[in-house]
């Protein structure tokens, strides 16, 4: 690319970022903290300032825009460095975990004045390495609130709403969340994945929601249904699936129609009140789903608790 169109392209995204903070009235500090400097968010917005295409991914991110990642690559140097984190995240979800770790410590040596968005996708991929080679919860733990604190750096579990946090930034703090939950640590948990549906609603419009709303919706109705709250259980199921219409992806659809199908029926018992006919067929729906994405074993676990509690036996009835 020559360096008249990458000056041309840098300023295109410095005022697209500058456009979508002012639409949504958010100031520079309060958009770019843990990120850069408000100087260094100025200059790119201007075009003035050069940024590798990891940090304005997070820039737009946390304005809730879904950037398309080649649209954000400048140099040969960038790709080089996406190309590179695209293969860790595949290693790492392929379980080549040997491999994964020699290209992140490879990575991490090219990195080191790149920022701390860079710095953050490092040691979240060393938590998930440690957890995947069998380390402990609590080196997990302590690796993904250090990831966190990159970005955010006075990260606090009461302050959560007060943020204007990416997608990569929230995935992140679920996943502390999810590991708070393996410690047993449940107050601390509940505490911070209802911080985290609080701060999707506040930003409700904005296109991450309908990603990350059923994945902290489903984590919630875990605990709502541990302390038998099924009612509230049973609504975040509701809005969880009201956020996956439209979606072309059944990410936690099969979790959802599930995790309702628990509720309605606990709650059913708890009342005293009876319907089969609504229960199984929420079973039903959630068999389909995870029958279609290959999920054989909850399929089948569905099926046997269909047969055991309600007799069911034309499980091929379509819905």
């Amino acid at each position: 690319m020559s360096l008249q169109a990458m000056e041309k392209e840098n300023n295109k995204i410095g005022a697209a970022i500058q456009y979508f903070r002012e639409t949504y009235q958010v100031s520079q500090s309060r958009l770019c903290k843990g990120l850069c400097s408000i100087a260094t968010l100025s200059r790119i917005e201007s075009g003035e300032r050069d940024a590798d295409s990891l940090l304005l991914e997070t820039l737009l991110e946390r304005l809730g825009k879904t950037p398309n990642q080649f649209e954000l690559i400048l140099t040969d140097s960038d790709y080089e460095a996406y190309q590179k984190r695209e293969e860790i995240r595949y290693l790492i979800e392929n379980k080549n975990l040997e491999e994964a770790g020699k290209l992140l410590s490879t990575y991490e040596r090219t990195v080191p004045s790149k920022g701390n968005v860079h710095k953050q996708f490092i040691v979240r991929s060393k938590a998930l390495l440690n957890e995947l080679q069998g380390g402990g919860v609590e080196v997990t733990l302590e690796l993904l609130m250090e990831a966190i604190t990159y970005t955010v750096p006075d990260f606090k579990t009461n302050k959560i709403k007060e943020y204007y946090l990416s997608n990569s930034e929230l995935n992140i703090i679920i996943d502390i969340i999810e590991r708070m939950l393996l410690m047993q640590n449940i107050s601390r948990a509940k505490e911070l994945i209802n911080q985290i549906l609080d701060h999707l609603d506040k930003h409700n419009s904005k296109e991450k929601n309908n990603i990350l709303y059923p994945k902290a919706a489903i984590l919630a109705c875990k605990l709502y249904m541990q302390d038998k709250e099924y009612e509230k259980a049973l609504d975040l199921c509701n809005k969880g699936l009201i956020r996956t219409k439209g979606s072309k992806k059944l990410d936690f659809l099969g979790d959802l129609y599930l995790m309702k199908a628990q509720a309605t029926e606990a709650l059913q018992k708890h009342k005293r009140e009876r319907n089969p006919q609504e229960c199984v067929k929420l079973f039903l729906q959630a068999f389909h789903v995870f029958k279609f994405c290959e999920e054989n074993k909850i399929a089948e676990n569905i099926e046997k608790y269909l047969q055991e509690e309600y007799q069911w036996v034309c499980i091929d009835w379509v819905i």
